[in-house]
């Protein structure tokens, strides 16, 4: 009765250790044995299930999650390379083994492209090979959603990169202080696609937050001037002493929620963000973005992004009141034209950034990434043969890709391609 209790034991701490969920579809009965127990055997990390069809199997994939796929390519109700793409259509991220009765590369070939990640041939005792089989699969189908995850970030971060840059330009693009507040608030609402915002400035009479430029989506009400949201911030900012973006949903708890839940209903804001404006050291304004027909709930590369923004339009208020400051109480046209010169020097800055910045786009919509990149390595003074090395392509697509350059940006010689890649910064 011991032992019993304890081999028990063991298969329960087995059953509780296993962290994968495997599929295995092979209508027959012996070789279906057979791989289970392979696979169970020689890893204590594999659980089983089995389909003896493709409907079985089917049905058992739309209602689990299975961690890996593992089929016999010939199954009575349907050919294994539609199976294939079927299961890929419902969860592409799960990789597919195809176990195939004959070691043929044509086979290979089209179970590959049917979505499968491996295939093994069923001679001998090849489901010893199985769970080796499986693990390396799982490793690379890891791999790849890891790849994937660091495409998104490092696409989105280019996307955050193109949308500041484009803010930049407009924000700094005036010295008027109202066309800069006017070019800053209508920017945020198009670009981020809230249904609000507002930009307040701080009275330098008495302190208090005043709404400068408020711009909203169509049926969505204005905030009122009386609105306490603002002070509430300011006193928030001056208690704390840090002065970082505030993000508050309608259901928050915080003390700050709190105090303005009312408001909030009042004006339907399901959740909103403030990020203060600050210009060496002193706070000088907020801006406000809401959303009234959902809860958004702002991503840490969006408040970094808006933390950005708002540095960049502290810098462009600061210089427009500079100039406002110039223009009403200069005295001496002298002094006047020194002070204009300089600020003149920034828009001209300004205005190569937008060139620089508008001819770098035209450039991305004519050029694809792998055409930027031999670009880059021609400007260079590379030949062909070492873009193709430090490229890890042929010597001949390198050839391809410059002949397609020279078609698509309208030149005849390599040296007018280097031309052309200085002309546009690009290097």
């Amino acid at each position: 009765m011991e032992q019993e209790s304890q081999a028990r034991s063991e298969v329960q701490t087995q059953e509780q250790a296993r962290e994968r969920v495997v599929l295995l579809i092979e209508p027959k009965t012996d070789d279906r044995k057979k791989c289970a127990d392979a696979i169970v055997s020689q890893s204590p990390l594999y659980d089983v299930e089995t389909a003896q069809s493709a409907e079985e199997a089917l049905q058992k994939f739309e209602k689990k999650q299975y961690d890996v796929v593992v089929m016999n390519y010939d199954l009575p109700d349907i050919a294994g390379d539609e199976l294939t793409r079927k299961l890929n259509l419902i969860n592409p991220t799960c990789p597919i083994v195809v176990m195939t009765g004959v070691d043929s590369p044509e086979l290979a070939l089209k179970v590959l492209r049917a979505g499968a990640m491996d295939y093994l041939p069923k001679l001998g005792e090849y489901q010893r090979f199985l769970p080796r089989t499986i693990t390396t699969n799982l490793q690379r189908a890891m791999l790849l959603e890891n790849l994937r995850e660091m495409y998104t970030r490092v696409e989105q971060a280019s996307k955050d990169e193109a949308l500041l840059n484009r803010l930049i330009v407009s924000i700094h693009n005036s010295l008027d202080l109202a066309d800069t507040i006017e070019r800053a608030t209508r920017n945020l609402l198009d670009e981020l696609k809230v249904s609000r915002v507002i930009t307040c400035l701080c009275d330098e009479a008495d302190s208090k937050m005043r709404i400068r430029r408020q711009i909203s989506e169509p049926n969505v009400t204005s905030i009122s001037e009386k609105s306490v949201l603002f002070d509430r911030y300011h006193d928030l900012l001056l208690d704390i002493g840090e002065r970082r973006p505030l993000v508050v949903l309608q259901d928050d708890t915080f003390a700050f929620a709190q105090d303005v839940r009312m408001e909030m209903i009042g004006y339907n804001i399901q959740s909103m963000i403030m990020v203060p404006l600050v210009y060496r050291g002193k706070l000088m304004g907020l801006i406000h973005l809401d959303q009234t027909d959902y809860v958004r709930l702002w991503t840490v590369s969006e408040i970094n992004l808006l933390t950005r923004i708002a540095n960049q339009f502290s810098i462009a208020i600061s210089q427009a009141k500079l100039y406002q400051r110039v223009e009403s109480q200069s005295t001496s046209i002298d002094k006047l034209r020194e002070l204009c010169g300089q600020l003149n020097d920034v828009v001209k800055g300004t205005i190569e950034l937008t060139e620089r910045t508008e001819s770098r786009e035209r450039v991305r919509v004519k050029l694809s990434s792998r055409e930027l990149e031999v670009l880059k390595k021609v400007a260079q003074g590379l030949s062909n043969k070492e873009i193709a090395e430090q490229l890890h392509i042929t010597e001949g697509t390198t050839e391809v890709h410059v002949s397609r350059l020279r078609k698509k940006l309208a030149v005849t010689s390599r040296a007018a391609l280097v031309k052309y890649a200085y002309e546009n910064h690009i290097s």
